[in-house]
């Protein structure tokens, strides 16, 4: 479950607003969803069950809750889904792009196509940055909504403090260690053998431990690939979990070696933890929340990795120096909010 869309469904008015949530595998939240009012709706992706996943989709849209809206987070991979709320006469058909490239190389051929679908099948076109959006829509107009987030979970004082060193003790996280985290999806795009490495290398600090936290697809042959480098005592691999605030007071860098990023909210998450952030220069500078936490890397130079993760300290900020910034730049939750509310309260703004 994107943690974008939750942060959007903690803080908008419920009384008018309420979610359901289609997703391709269960998670943590489901019992936070339900409580709030949701329902979650788990289906095969379209490529697993083609059949189960266009049966289900009819279901869910001729179901007995009537559906004023859609918002579709996959962007160019759920045109269908955009097709079939068009044809159940949903009128608000969101599109949201959050990646400027396509990551599996087998959808290339059929971009144009699937792109070509999810434009004509939706209303609003959206994008978290300039990157996403020119990617998606080209020369099209659309609207930029940022990755907010509700910087206040993650800063730090006495109270997270406390949680780190509960966190720390639960996920078995070594003591007296530079503690490197990375929150992110186990997918190519990620990039996460980068990090192995960077653990490889004879010149990283003997005091650097990496903790990659997440799920996904390519997470086992991870694992695989720590054991048979014999690199055990130098990873931590942890679940998608809702500890992640506490996590992040327990690290000292943040890293993230992406093939190609948008808007990154585990980046910006980590800045609002006050952690300095090594990231490739492939992801969007507008994620840098002008903090001086950020330090933008070429991937095909790892050895200047090596040595930022060796030099890089972490210095607190102050609680009210994050609030600011974010603010300044927009991407604190409640300014998003309010563009958001407008979007799905809208007409149309296009068919096509």
């Amino acid at each position: 479950m994107s943690s974008v869309v939750m942060n959007w469904y903690r803080n908008i008015d419920r009384t008018k607003f309420q979610f359901d949530f289609i997703v391709f595998n269960d998670g943590p939240l489901r019992e936070e969803i339900e409580c709030l009012g949701g329902n979650i709706y788990v289906l095969p992706t379209l490529r697993q069950s083609p059949i189960n996943y266009y049966l289900g989709l009819q279901k869910i849209f001729k179901g007995r809750r009537i559906y004023n809206g859609i918002h579709v987070h996959n962007s160019f991979k759920n045109g269908v889904m955009l097709w079939l709320a068009k044809k159940a006469k949903i009128n608000v058909r969101v599109c949201h792009s959050h990646t400027s490239g396509v990551e599996n190389k087998w959808l290339l051929p059929i971009f144009y196509l699937l792109r070509k679908l999810v434009l004509s099948a939706s209303s609003v076109w959206l994008a978290c940055g300039k990157n996403a959006g020119d990617f998606l829509y080209q020369h099209r107009h659309y609207y930029v909504i940022n990755n907010a987030i509700t910087v206040e979970r993650f800063l730090f004082d006495c109270e997270k403090l406390a949680q780190a060193k509960q966190a720390s003790e639960k996920y078995h996280l070594p003591k007296n260690k530079k503690i490197i985290v990375h929150v992110g999806r186990f997918s190519q795009v990620k990039n996460h053998h980068f990090l192995l490495a960077l653990a490889m290398s004879d010149k990283l600090n003997e005091q650097c431990h990496f903790v990659c936290i997440g799920d996904g697809p390519l997470k086992s042959a991870f694992q695989g690939d720590i054991r048979k480098h014999d690199l055990e005592s130098r990873f931590s691999l942890l679940p998608a979990n809702n500890d992640i605030p506490a996590l992040l007071a327990c690290a000292d860098i943040f890293v993230m070696p992406s093939l190609f990023e948008g808007v990154s909210v585990a980046m910006l998450e980590a800045q609002a933890a006050s952690l300095p952030c090594i990231v490739s220069n492939t992801i969007a500078t507008e994620a840098d929340m002008q903090l001086n936490l950020v330090s933008f890397l070429p991937l095909d130079e790892p050895t200047l990795w090596v040595d930022k993760l060796n030099e890089t300290i972490k210095v607190a900020l102050s609680p009210e120096r994050c609030l600011n910034a974010f603010d300044r730049l927009g991407y604190s939750t409640a300014a998003v909010i309010k563009q958001i509310t407008s979007i799905y309260l809208s007409k149309p703004s296009h068919e096509t």
